[in-house]
């Protein structure tokens, strides 16, 4: 786990312990509880994250692993995300490649879904892992007849779309462009600019997993 990637998860579990298990999220239907049972089966059971979709005992185990986790103590569920994945986790190798992307979009998810948040001051670490994140998640997620260009204060990069019908420049910090490419626009504090073109081509676009 690099430095980065551990700070932010001491940060995120501080967050879930302060805000604890009622606390919504900006994701439907999600509350606090379900945003930390899936970080955890994705930690430790990622086989499993599908839940009783999977056929026969599978799908069996899947709910018992989601039952166990709902019936154990708020508090300890944060330590064991605390603690974070094992050596042979897939998400640990994950995190590490990616700049902890992941993590950094949800903690977002929590924060961002109470009253009064504002943005959080980031470390430069912090800020160069979402960075990171977003060079490696921007080309996968964003899905748009539109050539993209994000600028932030560690300087831009553009995606160009295949059948380009104009182009856009989104302002605004890393993790702030993290959140929009990742289709969190009510949340992300951007700026936007460019030609009607390409603004109205943005529009029917996809961004997002």
């Amino acid at each position: 786990m690099s430095a980065a990637g551990a700070q932010e998860r001491a940060e995120f579990a501080a967050s879930f312990l302060e805000l604890g298990p009622h606390a919504p999220t900006i994701l439907p239907g999600w509350d606090a509880p379900d945003l930390l049972e899936h970080l955890l089966l994705r930690e430790s059971l990622p086989h499993l994250m599908v839940g009783s979709a999977l056929p026969g005992p599978l799908g069996r185990c899947a709910d018992r692993a989601r039952e166990d986790l709902r019936a154990a103590p708020w508090e300890q569920l944060v330590e064991r995300f605390r603690t974070g994945p094992g050596p042979l986790s897939p998400a640990g190798t994950m995190d590490s490649l990616s700049g902890d992307g992941e993590l950094l979009i949800h903690h977002e998810d929590l924060l961002r879904a109470q009253d009064g948040w504002e943005p959080r001051r980031l470390s430069a670490a912090q800020d160069a892992s979402a960075w990171k994140a977003l060079g490696l998640l921007s080309r996968v997620v964003l899905r748009m007849p539109v050539d993209v260009t994000l600028v932030s204060p560690r300087g831009g990069m553009r995606r160009r779309a295949r059948r380009s019908a104009g182009s856009v420049r989104v302002h605004g910090e890393p993790l702030e462009l993290l959140l929009w490419a990742s289709g969190r626009d009510d949340v992300a504090r951007v700026r936007i600019h460019g030609d009607e073109r390409g603004q109205q081509a943005l529009h029917k676009g996809r961004r997002g997993l």
